[in-house]
């Protein structure tokens, strides 16, 4: 990856590529209102749909089996159904996309902070 320097001149044949490979990643993991949300619960161990509705607010458990199942197809979450007698499903971050997932919500929650320090904005933080 190329640093940011205004100065530097690159090809479209560099350009789509990256772009392309930005987009694709803001559209699995960043796209829709509670994907985020998911994510920063997941990344701290495995979680029932029951126990992420208690931590996200004002999600329905309907959006949230939904994004988990979307999560799921891409690979980057697991399902795990443990129920012997009792019904009980965990979801978790999967092996592969473990590190990739926490470092981009590091660098996410880094390039907040540096942003709103910058500007001098306050953000409401509860």
């Amino acid at each position: 990856m190329r640093d940011c320097n205004p100065g530097v001149q690159i090809k479209n044949t560099e350009l789509v590529p990256s772009v392309r490979h930005s987009q694709l990643a803001f559209e699995i993991f960043l796209q829709g209102k509670w994907r985020l949300h998911i994510l920063w619960v997941l990344r701290h161990g495995p979680v029932r749909i029951g126990q992420l509705g208690r931590l996200i607010p004002g999600a329905s458990k309907k959006v949230l089996a939904q994004h988990l199942r979307h999560l799921e197809a891409d690979g980057i979450v697991v399902r795990k159904d443990m129920s012997d007698l009792v019904l009980h499903i965990e979801y978790e971050l999967s092996v592969a996309f473990r590190s990739l997932v926490c470092d981009l919500l590091d660098r996410l929650s880094e390039s907040g902070a540096l942003y709103l320090s910058e500007t001098g904005k306050h953000m409401d933080v509860r």
